[in-house]
């Protein structure tokens, strides 16, 4: 068990400490309609002995950024560790000009005053909340005139559970995000009635099993008890399944359950003594095991006092600085053995599985350039796992019978296997004692240049040829408009077509751009087939163009619009955006749509939309592209915030850089 005494503070894995600032509590009892907490005005609500408050909350790591949560406020902790376990919104955050409120129609809001937005509510307007009620459990209630509860914050868990509160089937956990990996982590119930921790939404690294009988997972929560037992209770609340901290039954006045941002679960409980937080159970005992634990940071190790960190044994002291993982090989590449290590693919979080020998395994990773590491188990199993993403992590310990190969640049640094050349192993240069070397590359040379030149001149040719026949046909035809479009009598076009049996030049003519796509564009005919309206007349205006970008644009605000039923607003496609980012799609949802949806489906799309909206036109993807990937041949990676301009074109014209590719087959 590795010992957390300092974990809220100290901890190396939980950068997100929370710094409060308050000036006075409000109320200590029932809150009335129209009570309002302001980041300028520092104020909490809290609960009756003062256990918990809930107030504003400015991140450490976000300056100027602050969350509405509910966090300890017993005297007996002291304030820097005074933890937060409940944020309105999970991750959303609002500037300094910023308020919470029970307002008049019994909802509680969180506005933003400078975007002038709400960017979250509890969606109880037509629930006639008359008051709302902090508890000394950490619970915060919405009551009704007949003190019922009718929502509270115990239903909408963030990344922790306080004792009673219960942890349904299809409810998640969510670990705060911090980073670009600990967003992905959650616990999860899944249909079995089994507690899964989660990276993205297939990669399990841990479950809970149990084995008494087989109760509806419908009726199964997981409930964190007073006394320090995780534990799996039905309908009866009789346990199924339970696990310990190993200060059980011990007297102590406050414990959480706690998803941390490295993708442990940790229930922790308070020291009086050490006035400090304890971690008492972890559920993966072995950090390393935590699927994806460093990230694009390396692998995960033991160091010489027994603890987990995350090293890069492919970086050379020559090169301290760069990432674990380069994106280039400027040279050629070699084939490096580390013992003892298994390697896994992230991004994505899949490989390619062989049945082999140690050595065809090695041999299989050099010959395929899209190989950047391969794992052979030597555990009798005799897979060789094949990894094509340059993005991959992994463990070493030395109990693990695996042998990894990672192919490395000359200098050497982990290489993109879309950059590989060809190494001396793929290509043997076969030389012959009386032939002359410089001689052939000079006859080569001569005749690639004649070739180059007769090419050049066949196209010239033709392009001259194409060229003339279009000039005699736009004379032949005073209809070509302005904008180079031929304008046709219908009498000609009957005749061109055979009556219509026949299109006019099939074979992907020139392109054009729509120019003006949108809903009300978008029109059913009577079988409910979707038709495009006013197709070609966006080319009346300059802005149109030929390459299709702006189509590509109004696209994906299409797409948002149709999910979500909001208008195209700026600031509703970056609380879209969050909330896809934060892996909670399914809240951006119409609520119109009550027939559900697929989740990865719905991901799938969010994620093409906003590749669509890049503000960097070269980053967005081709229509083709899109219909591959709604079409579930290709695979879309997240993309990055489309609301301001990573490099101009300029920029990226003089440093030759290539945008990133959203999609990959």
């Amino acid at each position: 068990m590795l010992e957390q005494g300092n974990f809220l503070f100290n901890s190396p894995f939980l950068p997100c400490v929370f710094f409060w600032f308050f000036l006075f509590p409000v109320v200590a009892s029932q809150i009335p309609l129209g009570s309002k907490l302001s980041v300028e005005e520092n104020n909490l609500w809290v609960s009756p002995r003062g256990d918990f408050a809930i107030g504003f909350v400015n991140r450490s790591d976000q300056p100027y950024q602050y969350s509405v949560g509910i966090r300890f406020n017993s005297k007996s902790i002291p304030v820097p560790k005074q933890t937060v376990v409940w944020v309105a919104g999970a991750d959303v955050t609002v500037g300094n000009k910023s308020y919470f409120q029970l307002s008049q129609n019994g909802e509680l809001v969180l506005v933003d005053s400078l975007k002038g937005v709400t960017v979250w509510t509890s969606n109880t307007s037509e629930l006639a909340v008359v008051s709302a009620l902090l508890r000394d459990d950490g619970n915060l209630f919405l009551l009704n005139r007949k003190q019922e509860v009718v929502w509270q914050s115990f239903d909408n868990p963030s990344d922790t559970l306080l004792p009673g509160q219960n942890l349904p089937v299809h409810k998640t956990l969510r670990a705060a995000s911090r980073n670009s990996v600990s967003s992905y982590y959650s616990l999860y119930m899944n249909a079995s009635g089994q507690l899964q921790l989660k990276w993205e939404s297939d990669v399990i690294y841990w479950s809970s099993y149990w084995s008494r009988g087989n109760p509806s997972s419908s009726n199964l929560g997981a409930v964190l008890t007073s006394g320090g037992v995780l534990q799996l209770v039905d309908h009866n609340q009789e346990p199924v399944w339970s696990v310990f901290g190993e200060d059980h039954n011990d007297s102590v006045n406050f414990r959480l359950l706690k998803l941390d941002i490295d993708g442990n679960l940790r229930m922790y409980s308070w020291v009086e003594a050490t006035a400090s937080w304890r971690s008492v159970w972890q559920a993966v005992e072995n950090q390393c095991n935590v699927f994806a634990t460093c990230g694009e940071h390396g692998i995960c190790v033991f160091n010489a006092s027994g603890s987990p960190e995350c090293q890069c044994p492919f970086k050379t002291a020559s090169s301290p600085s760069s990432k674990c993982f380069a994106l280039n090989c400027e040279s050629n590449y070699s084939m490096d053995t580390y013992e003892h290590t298994f390697l896994y693919g992230i991004y994505p979080p899949n490989e390619s599985i062989t049945i082999t020998s140690l050595q065809q395994c090695k041999e299989l990773c050099i010959q395929d350039p899209s190989c950047a590491a391969a794992t052979f188990t030597n555990d009798g199993t005799a897979q060789c796992r094949v990894k094509t993403s340059p993005y991959f992590s992994g463990h070493q310990n030395p109990s693990l019978s695996s042998i990894s190969f990672v192919k490395k640049c000359s200098d050497p640094i982990a290489v993109n296997p879309h950059a590989f050349r060809s190494s001396p192993a793929q290509s043997p240069v076969k030389r012959s004692h009386g032939l002359c070397i410089s001689c052939v590359i000079g006859a080569a040379s001569v005749t690639f240049v004649l070739f180059a030149i007769v090419q050049i001149g066949i196209g010239y040719f033709i392009y001259r040829r194409r060229y003339q026949i279009l000039r005699k046909a736009a004379l032949a035809y005073p209809g070509w408009n302005s904008k180079g479009l031929m304008m046709l009598p219908f009498t000609e076009i009957k005749d061109i077509t055979g009556n219509f049996k026949h299109q006019i030049g099939p074979g992907c003519r020139e392109f054009i751009s729509h120019g003006n796509l949108k809903c009300s564009n978008v029109v059913l005919d009577k079988n409910y087939e979707p038709k495009v309206s006013e197709f070609g007349l966006g080319t009346a205006h300059l802005e149109a163009s030929y390459g299709g970008e702006k189509d590509v644009e109004d696209f994906g605000k299409m797409v948002l619009i149709l999910i979500t039923g909001r208008p195209e607003v700026k600031d509703a496609w970056e609380w879209i955006y969050e909330e896809l980012f934060q892996r909670r799609p399914e809240g951006v949802v119409d609520k119109r749509l009550d027939d559900g949806v697929d989740l990865k489906e719905l991901e799938r799309l969010l994620r093409i939309a906003f590749w669509c909206l890049q503000t960097n036109e070269h980053m967005r993807p081709s229509m083709g592209e899109v219909v591959k990937v709604l079409e579930g041949t290709l695979t879309v990676d997240p993309p990055p915030p489309p609301f301001s301009r990573r490099l101009s074109e300029e920029e990226s014209l003089e440093s030759g850089s290539k945008p990133p590719s959203p999609v990959e087959p």
